[in-house]
């Protein structure tokens, strides 16, 4: 790979972040795939309680594939925002492990359901997973010099993404304190809480009832009002700026002329 020039003109050294990331790979801003799996990983999570039932172990195995299907959307964020080979590679094999950890916790409890606490609750491992999908997708749309059907997809999949990650955060702080609306609530509340927060349509029929629920919940609301305003005007000014440049030269021979 030739060096990379500096503004002097001098060859300067690589970056870390020209090194973790790859401009050239195949799958690079391949975000269709990744909005499919984000809008049906929402719809599965609003509809369907992954709340352990010992009387249903089908639950618990499903609570996990939920949990598995985080690390496939991050891998595809990966792939999509271009991160290098080698990298890729790292990430592929530490996600495979943490799926198959989740997975074949969810098989040992539901033989013993004395090991619930491994699958109703939200891993830090799995908020984690959950929290890398939006960071990553951002970090490539900031690289789009111009407006296209990729960038759209980015951009959903990147916002939509944001609610899915509290959603975990959310169930996170309910297991590990006090319950998060303070009574046991049904996990496709929480889905339903984190979109309600995440749009600051606030019905007000679920309130967080803990301190760090409090801070986490308008995180979120912050957060997607940050994201609505930064991107939109980042898109549109993208939009005019390629539709000035080609209007440009459009009429560039008639101005010549």
């Amino acid at each position: 790979m030739a060096p990379v020039s500096n503004g002097d003109g001098e060859a300067g050294r690589h970056t870390p972040m020209r090194s973790l990331f790859d401009e050239r790979s195949a799958y690079l801003d391949r975000f269709g795939l990744l909005l499919v799996i984000t809008v049906l990983t929402i719809v599965v999570l609003s509809l369907v309680d992954l709340t352990i039932d010992e009387e249903q172990p089908m639950r618990t195995l499903m609570a996990a594939g939920a949990n598995a299907v985080v690390g496939l959307m991050l891998l595809l964020a990966l792939r999509a925002s271009g991160l290098a080979r080698h990298w890729l590679r790292v990430a592929d094999v530490i996600v495979v492990v943490s799926i198959l950890i989740v997975l074949l916790l969810a098989g040992a409890t539901t033989l013993s359901p004395a090991l619930t606490v491994t699958t109703d609750s939200a891993p830090l491992l799995i908020v984690l997973l959950a929290f890398c999908v939006p960071i990553v997708t951002v970090r490539r749309l900031l690289q789009h010099r111009e407006v296209t059907a990729q960038t759209i997809m980015g951009a959903l999949s990147a916002y939509l993404a944001i609610p899915i990650a509290f959603f975990y955060a959310f169930l996170a702080v309910d297991w590990a304190a006090r319950p998060f609306f303070g009574v046991p609530e049904p996990t496709t509340s929480f889905m339903y809480y984190s979109l309600s927060t995440l749009s600051t349509l606030g019905f007000g029929d679920y309130v967080a009832e803990t301190e760090l629920g409090h801070l986490l919940s308008t995180g979120e609301a912050i957060t997607g009002q940050i994201y609505l305003v930064t991107f939109v005007a980042m898109i549109v000014g993208l939009y005019a700026t390629g539709r000035h440049a080609r209007r440009g030269l459009d009429e560039g021979p008639e101005a010549r002329g």
